[in-house]
C-alpha cells in the first residue's frame, strides 16, 4: 500500500495516501500502535467481553452491553452504510487486524466503539435521577434539585464572522467536556489522500475525523445540543403459552428472548438473558425498563456523514453531510472561508408525548410511542455582533422542539461579554473566551452569606472576604477557596439532611449510575435552586448557609489548587482497578464547574475528573495559524514522551500550533 505517516514534534500522526483505502488502513494501523490498549478495551466494551480479560469488575458493564444489544446494534449500522463507507471500514479494521497480528476487529467494530463513548451520554440515565426525585420527593423536590444531567454539559463553541477577525476571515473556536480519560478520549490527527486533506480529532477506534476538524476552506467544532432522544419504558411481562410477552398500547405483543454467556477471567461462566420488546432491549432487569434510542428505532449509527464531512468545502457541504447524523444529537459551528458562519442541529428527535422527556413511561400507553422525527432542527446565522455561540443553553425557542432540559445560559452569555469586549480576535488569543475562570453559579449563594446578620466576628471577616471577592477560580485565589469551602460545607449537609435520605442510595441502578444518581453532585448541581426552594421540601437553607459559614470560619481553607486537582481514569480505574498513576495526575486546575472553564468539582474530594477533554482553533484564513491540544498527549504508551507532553499548553490555553504542510512536516521530521 502506497501510505506515509509522520509524527510532528508532538507525536501527533500526519497520514498520507494514494487512495482512501489506503489512508484508512493507514489510520487503522497507526492507531492500534499508538492506543493498542485503549482500542482493546473499547472493543471489548462493545462486545461485551470486558469480564474476560478484568474478571467480575467487567462483570456490569457486560451485562448492559449485552442486553443493550451493543454489539448488534453497530451490525445493523455496518449493513445500513453505503458500500463506499463500507469499504473505508473494512480497509480500517484491516489495518488494526494487521498491527495486532490477529483478526480481532470486525467491519462494524467502530461503530459498536462510538455507540460506547456515546449511549450513556444522552438523556436516560438523567431520568433515573428524575423518576427518583418525583417519586421521593414529588413536585417540591423537582423544583428544588436540579434533574439537567450533569456529564453533559460543559462544552462551548463559538464562530466568528471575518469582519470580527484580524484576517478578515471566520475563526471556530471550542472545547468538548467529557470526562477526563487516559489516554485521552479524542486523538488528534491528519488525514490526507486525494479526495480530501483534513485535521481534527477522532475517536480511537473509529475511522475519519468525527466531531472537530478542519478540511482547509470549511471547519467545524460543536456541543452536545441536551436533545432528548432516549426513552426508559416500564415494561410490563408475562408468560403466556409458555412464551414470554409484553404490554404494549395494542395489547399483548411477542419478545425476544435468548440467552447469552459472560465469560468471566478465572471463574465460571455466568448466564444473562437478553429480552428485547418492540420498544427496545430492557437493560434494568430488576425493574424491566426497556431503553428506545434514536439509532435503535433506526438501525443506523450515522456513519453514512462520515465520509461527506471529509469532502466538504463549503458550510452547505458539511449540513450536507450531516443529514446523516442520528446521535448523539449536536450543536455544530461551521464556518468556511467564502465567510459564511452557521450553528445548526443536526442529528434525530423522535416526535412523541412531551411526558417523555421527564422520567419513565408505560409501555403500554399509546400516547408515549414514537410518532415520527422532528424536522426543523434549530438553525443560528450570526446576527449584527457577528458570531455564534453555544455552550449547552436552549439558544432559542425552536429548542423546545428537541428537549426541555438544557444548561444554564451562564457560559454562553459570559462567552459572548468577552467576544463582544473586542472588535477582532487572532487565532493566537481566540482560545482566550475559553478560558475564563469567573464563577458563574455562585450568585445565589454569596447572596445569602452577605444577607447574614450577628455573625461571630471570625464569620463576618469571612462574609467581608466573600463580599470582595473577584469571583476568580484561580488556583491560588483565597476567595476561591474559602468559597468552596462554604459551598462544600453547604453541600455536604443538605446531602445529610433527613428530607433526602430516599436519595442517598447512588447504587439502586447498580454501580454503573452512581455519577447521575450521587445526592452530593446532585446538591451542588442544585444549589441555586435548593436556595429558593429548598424550604419546599423542608430543608432551612439560610440555617445551614449561617452553620457553613461560621464553622468555615474558624477552619483553614486549602488552596482551590489543592482542592481542585487534575483526576484522569485510567481504562483499569474506570472498572475499579489499580492502575500507574498518570504522571500530571493531581496537577491544579483552574476553573469550576460552574465557569465557562467548566472543571467539574466533585464534593468531598480533591479531584476534578471532568473537563475539556481538547481545545482547538480553527483559522479560516490560514489552517497552520490554528491551535490545538488535549490535557495528556498523542502516545497511549505509558513513560512515552508524548504521554502527556500536551498537558501544560491545554490547562493555561497557550495551545499548540497546527502544522499540516507536508513539506514542512517532512523537514520537521528529519
Amino acid at each position: 500500500m502506497s501510505s506515509e505517516v509522520i509524527h510532528d514534534a508532538h507525536g501527533i500522526p500526519h497520514i498520507r495516501a494514494d487512495s482512501l483505502e489506503e489512508l484508512a488502513f493507514a489510520q487503522g494501523h497507526e492507531m492500534a500502535t499508538a492506543r493498542a490498549g485503549q482500542l482493546e478495551l473499547e472493543r471489548l466494551r462493545s462486545e461485551g467481553r470486558t469480564a474476560a480479560h478484568l474478571g467480575r469488575a467487567g462483570l456490569e458493564w457486560d451485562r448492559f452491553s449485552r442486553r443493550a444489544g451493543i454489539d448488534d446494534l453497530a451490525q445493523r449500522g455496518y449493513d445500513a452504510v453505503d458500500d463506499e463507507t463500507r469499504d473505508f471500514l473494512v480497509a480500517f479494521t484491516d489495518g488494526i487486524n494487521v498491527a495486532f497480528r490477529d483478526r480481532r476487529w470486525m467491519p462494524w467494530t467502530p461503530l459498536g466503539v462510538f455507540l460506547v463513548q456515546q449511549l450513556q451520554f444522552g438523556a436516560y440515565p438523567s431520568k433515573l435521577w428524575r423518576h427518583r426525585v418525583s417519586t421521593t420527593l414529588g413536585p417540591a423536590g423537582v423544583r428544588a434539585l436540579s434533574v439537567e444531567p450533569p456529564t453533559v454539559a460543559g462544552s462551548n463553541a463559538y464562530a466568528l464572522a471575518g469582519d470580527r477577525t484580524t484576517t478578515g476571515l471566520p475563526l471556530v473556536a471550542g472545547d468538548p467536556h467529557r470526562v477526563f480519560e487516559a489516554p485521552n478520549v479524542y486523538l488528534q490527527t491528519h488525514l490526507a489522500c486525494p479526495d480530501f486533506d483534513v485535521v481534527g480529532f477522532c475517536f480511537p477506534g473509529v475511522p475519519g475525523i468525527q466531531h472537530f476538524g478542519h478540511a482547509g476552506s470549511v471547519a467545524w467544532g460543536l456541543t452536545n445540543a441536551m436533545a432528548d432522544y432516549q426513552d426508559l419504558y416500564a415494561e410490563q411481562l408475562e408468560v403466556h403459552d409458555g412464551r414470554l410477552v409484553a404490554l404494549g398500547p395494542d395489547g399483548w405483543e411477542p419478545v425476544e428472548v435468548r440467552e447469552e454467556f459472560l465469560d468471566i477471567l478465572d471463574d465460571e461462566p455466568e448466564p444473562v438473558e437478553i429480552v428485547v420488546t418492540e420498544r427496545g432491549p430492557i437493560v434494568f432487569e430488576s425493574d424491566a425498563l426497556s431503553l428506545r434510542t434514536a439509532s435503535w428505532a433506526l438501525g443506523d449509527l450515522g456513519f453514512g456523514a462520515l465520509l461527506p464531512l471529509l469532502r466538504s468545502q463549503t458550510v452547505a457541504d458539511v449540513e450536507s453531510a450531516l443529514e446523516h447524523w442520528v446521535e448523539p444529537v449536536n450543536n455544530w459551528v461551521i464556518a468556511d472561508s467564502a465567510g459564511v458562519v452557521r450553528h445548526r442541529v443536526a442529528g434525530r428527535v423522535p416526535q412523541r408525548d412531551l411526558a417523555n422527556r421527564f422520567g419513565i413511561v408505560p409501555a403500554s400507553d399509546g400516547r408515549h410511542a414514537w410518532s415520527g422525527w422532528v424536522d426543523d432542527l434549530p438553525v443560528v446565522d450570526p446576527g449584527n455582533d457577528g458570531r455564534v455561540v453555544t455552550a449547552n443553553e436552549r439558544t432559542t425557542p425552536a429548542y423546545d422542539a428537541i428537549s426541555s432540559h438544557f444548561a444554564e445560559s451562564w457560559r454562553a452569555d459570559r462567552i459572548g461579554t468577552r467576544l463582544d469586549a473586542e472588535e477582532s480576535w487572532s487565532a493566537e488569543r481566540a482560545i482566550e473566551p475559553l478560558t475564563d475562570v469567573r464563577q458563574l453559579g455562585g450568585d445565589a449563594l454569596l447572596a445569602a452569606v452577605a444577607a447574614l446578620t450577628d455573625l461571630s466576628p471570625e464569620a463576618a471577616d469571612l462574609q467581608r472576604t466573600l463580599g470582595s471577592w473577584d469571583l476568580a477560580m484561580a488556583v491560588d485565589s483565597a476567595g476561591a477557596a474559602a468559597f468552596n469551602d462554604v459551598r462544600e460545607r453547604i453541600v455536604l449537609a443538605v446531602s445529610a439532611h433527613p428530607a433526602l435520605a430516599g436519595l442517598t442510595d447512588a447504587t439502586v441502578y447498580g454501580d454503573m449510575y452512581v455519577p447521575w444518581l450521587w445526592l452530593p453532585g446532585r446538591v451542588g448541581q442544585s444549589l441555586t435552586k435548593l436556595l429558593a426552594h429548598g424550604e419546599g421540601i423542608g430543608i432551612d437553607l439560610p440555617a445551614l448557609v449561617r452553620a457553613a459559614v461560621e464553622e468555615s470560619a474558624t477552619a483553614t481553607p486549602r488552596a482551590w489548587g489543592e482542592r481542585h486537582g487534575f483526576g484522569p481514569l485510567t481504562g483499569l480505574a474506570q472498572f475499579g482497578l489499580d492502575d500507574d498513576v498518570v504522571p500530571v495526575a493531581g496537577e491544579p486546575l483552574p476553573g469550576d464547574a460552574e465557569c465557562v472553564a467548566a472543571m467539574g468539582w466533585l464534593p468531598g474530594t480533591d479531584t476534578s475528573v471532568r473537563g475539556p477533554v481538547a481545545r482547538y482553533v480553527w483559522d479560516l484564513a490560514d489552517r497552520d495559524h490554528s491551535r490545538w491540544a488535549v490535557p495528556l498527549g498523542a502516545s497511549g504508551i505509558p513513560g512515552d514522551p508524548h504521554q502527556v507532553d500536551q498537558f501544560e499548553a491545554w490547562r493555561d490555553g497557550t495551545l499548540l500550533r497546527v502544522t499540516t504542510d507536508w513539506d514542512t512536516l517532512r523537514k520537521e521530521h528529519s
